[in-house]
C-alpha cells in the first residue's frame, strides 16, 4: 500500500511560521507588560498621603508587624515628608508619628494598649471576671474616699475574701493594670524605624 503523506499545501508552512512568530511576540510584549505591572506594585497605593513623593511611601499592615502592631486599624500608607517627619495615612486621614507635621492629626486616638501579662498568682477560686470587679471596686473606693485600708476591707467583706485572698487579687490586678488602672501604649519604635528607613536617600536604601 502506498504511503500516506501529511505534506501541508505549497506556501503553508511560511504561514504557519508566520503566525509562530507573531504569537511569540505577543508572549513577549504580555510578559514585558505583567512584569512592569509587578515591579510597580510596591508603589501604587489605595490611600497616598498627599503632596509626598510615592518613592517616599509605602504601604504597611497588622500582618507585617504581627504582635509588634501597635494600632487599632489593620493597614495604611507609611511616609516621610521633606522635613523627615513620619506620617501614617488610613481612611483618608493623615496622623504624625514623629515631628510637627502640619496639619496632621495625633495618633493618640489609634495607639492601643500593652496586651496584659499573664498573672503570677491568681486567686483560682474566683474567675477572672469576678477577681477584676473587686479590683476594681476597691480601687474606686480609694480614689473617692481616701481610705485605702478601709476600701480593702469592705470589697473584702463584699466578695468574702480572707485578706490573703484580698492580696493576691490586689497583687494581680497591679500587675496587670486593670481598670481603673491603665496599661502604656504599645510601642510606635516599629512604624518609626521603618518611616526612618523611607526618609534615607534613595541612593541609600
Amino acid at each position: 500500500m502506498a504511503e500516506l503523506k501529511a505534506d501541508l499545501p505549497h506556501g503553508t508552512h511560511r504561514g504557519v511560521s508566520a503566525m509562530t512568530s507573531r504569537r511569540a511576540v505577543l508572549l513577549c510584549t504580555l510578559s514585558t507588560i505583567v512584569a512592569a505591572g509587578c515591579g510597580s506594585n510596591e508603589r501604587r497605593f489605595t490611600d497616598p498621603v498627599p503632596g509626598i513623593d510615592p518613592s517616599r511611601q509605602k504601604t504597611i499592615s497588622r500582618r507585617q508587624f504581627e504582635f509588634r502592631w501597635p494600632l487599632s486599624v489593620g493597614v495604611g500608607t507609611l511616609a516621610c515628608d521633606d522635613g523627615g517627619n513620619i506620617l501614617f495615612r488610613t481612611q483618608s486621614v493623615t496622623y504624625g508619628l514623629s515631628g510637627r507635621p502640619a496639619g496632621a492629626a495625633d495618633i493618640t486616638s489609634l495607639r492601643v494598649p500593652e496586651p496584659s501579662q499573664p498573672p503570677s498568682n491568681p486567686l483560682k477560686r474566683l474567675n477572672q471576671n469576678e477577681r477584676m470587679e473587686a479590683f476594681e471596686e476597691s480601687m474606686r473606693c480609694i480614689t473617692r474616699d481616701k481610705n485605702e485600708e478601709g476600701c480593702h476591707r469592705v470589697t473584702a467583706a463584699r466578695f468574702r475574701l480572707s485578706p490573703e485572698e484580698w492580696k493576691q487579687i490586689e497583687t494581680e490586678g497591679r500587675e496587670r493594670n486593670w481598670p481603673p488602672l491603665t496599661r502604656p501604649p504599645m510601642s510606635l519604635e516599629p512604624l518609626l524605624s521603618a518611616g526612618r528607613a523611607l526618609c534615607a536617600p534613595a541612593s541609600g536604601r
